[in-house]
């Protein structure tokens, strides 16, 4: 890995340490004015003393450790990761002196989420020996969806006592992006579909035979063994546990339109928060049940809309693929003030399409669209309420 010097080094004064030394010293001085009249100042003179000489040897073996030319190794991170769950962060700093040590090393992450900066627990090494590397960890856990920024990682290197502190900064700039919660449905989700394939006109899917061949991926619990391709299983580095399966599309595959409402009524509205909070639900909800359509092999069709942009239009037919692109546009959206024109196109979407639409609404009383032939199901938000059974965390 790349070393990386730092970018910023400053000295402070440490106020609390300064201010024991003057502190220190006048009492120093006091007591040897008085000490022929109260012999109990010397007593008093001598424990200033003591304190001004730790004070004094802290600094100056402080300063001594400096300038060790302090080094950073660049981490290899996981940039995106899902809100809500502790992700490892782990930095390594590397001290090439060859004489000196570095002593009670402080490191904290210097992160913004936004505009808004997020504050990092310290961590803390007593003591870094000459031509020696060590690792400062953290478990970070972002709350928000969204952008986030990793600047950099700050240092402080100062001994107990001294009036110096030396802090480096090392510029990392690295991007994060938390995509939205991960929700583990319950078992009455995959009963939403029941009755609908009959009712909107649907067939039932074709022989295996008429599946058309699309990629390969790693095996998950549920996949038919006689889906496992041994000749890309046995490049994989944990052959024979880890797995890789030929992945098909079947051409006859129910397709599901599933529309997510971004609407909300304006700041100034008393359920501004409500809705804000159900806009954020609902886009965690509608993650988890397209994975969950997904795995039953279902073609889903998912579509929001945006004020600045042409929203989300995304055909999710090779799940491997299309679904990580899902979650990172799902990340980015944001929600929609009440008025705005961009909810007419999804409305013309779902009186167009023939497939079974499933919308997820942040109202709890919505009517199905005038004029449409298929199947259309209403998910209201104490619905999604019911239908999730966790919110997985680690």
């Amino acid at each position: 890995m790349a070393l990386i010097s730092p970018t910023r080094t400053t000295t402070t004064i440490a106020k609390g340490n300064a201010a024991a030394f003057l502190a220190a010293f006048f009492c120093v001085l006091v007591c040897m004015t008085v000490a022929s009249k109260s012999p109990s100042s010397v007593i008093v003179m001598c424990m200033a003393s003591l304190l001004l000489g730790w004070i004094f040897v802290a600094t100056l073996l402080g300063h001594m450790t400096f300038d060790t030319g302090m080094k950073c190794e660049s981490p290899l991170l996981r940039t995106e990761f899902d809100a809500q769950t502790r992700f490892p962060i782990t930095i390594r700093i590397e001290n090439p002196s060859r004489r000196w040590p570095l002593l009670f090393l402080t490191s904290k992450l210097i992160i913004s989420c936004g505009t808004e900066p997020l504050q990092s627990p310290p961590s803390f090494i007593g003591t870094l020996p000459p031509r020696s590397a060590g690792e400062f960890r953290w478990h970070i856990t972002i709350r928000k969806r969204g952008e986030s920024h990793l600047h950099g990682v700050e240092t402080q290197c100062s001994f107990p006592g001294s009036m110096l502190v030396r802090k480096y900064f090392f510029a990392l700039d690295v991007a994060l992006l938390a995509l939205p919660s991960r929700f583990r449905l319950s078992p009455k989700a995959a009963q939403l579909f029941k009755g609908q394939q009959h009712a909107s006109g649907h067939k039932p899917s074709n022989p295996a035979a008429m599946e058309e061949f699309i990629g390969v991926r790693e095996y998950r619990p549920g996949d038919n063994p006689r889906n496992v391709s041994l000749s890309h299983s046995v490049r994989m580095p944990d052959y024979p546990w880890q797995l890789v399966v030929r992945e098909f599309e079947d051409p006859s595959d129910d397709e599901i339109c599933m529309i997510v409402d971004t609407l909300v009524p304006p700041p100034d509205s008393t359920d501004h928060v409500l809705m804000l909070y159900r806009f954020e639900r609902a886009i965690s909800f509608s993650a988890a049940l397209c994975r969950q359509l997904c795995e039953q092999k279902r073609v889903v069709r998912f579509i929001a809309a945006q004020t600045n942009t042409s929203g989300i239009d995304i055909l999710i037919k090779h799940p491997s693929k299309d679904l990580p692109q899902l979650e990172r546009q799902l990340a980015r959206i944001q929600p929609m003030i009440t008025g705005e024109s961009k909810d007419q196109p999804v409305d013309r979407s779902l009186r167009s399409t023939g497939a079974t639409v499933l919308r997820i609404t942040l109202h709890e009383t919505s009517s199905a669209p005038q004029g449409r032939q298929g199947a259309v199901i209403i998910v209201t938000p104490s619905w999604q309420n019911a239908l999730v059974s966790e919110v997985l965390a680690n």
